[in-house]
């Protein structure tokens, strides 16, 4: 190439970065070595792997299905923590201690421990307007689950209640449940608070 050519810019410019032919550091060698010794080494000194279908050491019994609850079992095999964290928590807290002045705890609640009919009638039928609970009144609204939960989850539900931040109450049957269902059917609206409830105590 004719240097002579060459314009002012061209001659200020970099030449093109090429491939180095450094070798690879012998270090480099060295440590993937000894991660294949070791590799190898920890491979060679596991104990035998247990049969493939004990894998995670669960026993034959452990993956049988359960039998199925009887009838009038608390919970029909309804999960009740599993309802509460879904239906109830955002208003009761995971807690159930509630919010003051907005929805009344549960912890400790006499309409929780009290008896099994009236927490079943609260649970089907909802309540609205003041209902005191624990001494401080609360003025909210509670919805109704007779159209969204089955008696079994109505059970499975109470009967976490009654059992949970202290709770300790028998547990709610799915008998119960139905029964009341049965005996508040013509009911198409929310119990009135203390003015329906307090009598029921």
């Amino acid at each position: 190439m004719d240097s002579s050519r060459i314009s002012e810019q061209e001659r200020r410019e970099n030449a093109d970065p090429d491939e180095a032919s450094n070798a690879i550091p012998m270090g480099i060698y060295v440590l993937v070595a000894c991660l294949v010794v070791f590799g190898a080494y920890y491979i060679l000194i596991q104990p035998e792997p247990l049969a493939p279908e004990m894998g995670d050491q669960r026993t034959l019994a452990d993956l049988q299905p359960k039998p199925a609850a009887k009838a009038g079992a608390a919970t029909g095999g309804a999960d009740g923590a599993a309802i509460y964290a879904a239906r109830c928590a955002a208003c009761h807290q995971a807690t159930g201690a509630g919010l003051p002045g907005v929805f009344p705890p549960l912890a400790g609640s006499e309409w929780v421990m009290g008896k099994d009919e009236v927490l079943a009638k609260i649970l089907l039928h909802g309540v609205e307007g003041a209902l005191t609970v624990k001494g401080a009144t609360f003025n909210g609204t509670m919805p109704a689950f007779k159209d969204q939960l089955k008696d079994e989850e109505i059970a499975a539900v109470a009967s976490h209640l009654r059992s949970q931040w202290g709770n300790s109450a028998p547990a709610v049957t799915a008998d119960v449940v139905a029964k009341t269902r049965a005996d508040t059917s013509a009911r198409a609206e929310p119990w009135k608070g203390d003015a329906d409830l307090a009598a029921m105590k």
